[in-house]
């Protein structure tokens, strides 16, 4: 991620900093590492409130756009229709081909077009918030991919024991139990505060363990 790696920039120049007495090249390199993990915590917050408006918006019901445009009409039914109806029994099936996974996947090559507006609009604030946000949504695309294949097609990527991937993969599952609730898959936050958090009933507590 863009914090990663500014954090791993930040280690190498202190130890040059340190070995050639430069205490000003510290505080700049400080400064810079802070503002990125700073726009970078702020991406994911952004890109949570996206994911929920996108997924409950335009993937669940049929908007204004989808009524007037086949790119989003087209989005609409294989998410709403096809994805939900596939595993509306079912959570997981075995593997399939490429091409035939019900509609997984988001594609990480549109993620830099996608991101555009806001990140023109960030542009106007600062360049690295707007680069680090471009950044964020193809890292978002790219972890929806990973953790949204292995809940619908497990087949035991190295995270799936991980509590975070746990957490995540039961959140989800609620989502296909209830519909209208757990919007967010990759960044859970924004359904919390629209209320849009489901609780689970005892039955699914057991059949999520």
């Amino acid at each position: 991620s863009p914090c990663v790696l500014a954090i791993m920039v930040a280690k190498r120049t202190a130890i040059v900093s340190t070995k050639f007495g430069n205490p000003g090249v510290l505080y700049l390199n400080t400064s810079i590492l802070l503002e990125v993990c700073g726009w970078f915590v702020f991406s994911c917050v952004l890109m949570s409130f996206i994911e929920h408006q996108v997924h409950s918006q335009l993937m669940h019901k049929q908007s204004f756009l989808s009524r007037r445009r086949a790119s989003f009409r087209r989005n609409f039914e294989a998410h709403a229709i096809t994805h939900h109806k596939h595993y509306l029994k079912i959570f997981a099936d075995e593997p399939v081909a490429p091409g035939e996974d019900k509609e997984i996947r988001l594609n990480v090559h549109k993620a830099p077009i996608k991101s555009a507006p806001v990140a023109i609009l960030l542009a106007f604030v600062s360049w690295k918030a707007s680069l680090i946000f471009v950044l964020t949504v193809m890292l978002h695309h790219w972890l929806w991919n990973q953790i949204h294949l292995e809940m619908h097609k497990p087949v035991k990527r190295s995270f799936s024991e991980w509590p975070i991937y746990k957490f995540l993969a039961r959140y989800h599952y609620l989502h296909h139990k209830h519909p209208d609730k757990n919007f967010n898959v990759v960044f859970p936050l924004a359904d919390y505060v629209f209320g849009t958090h489901a609780k689970a009933s005892d039955q699914e507590v057991g059949l999520m363990q």
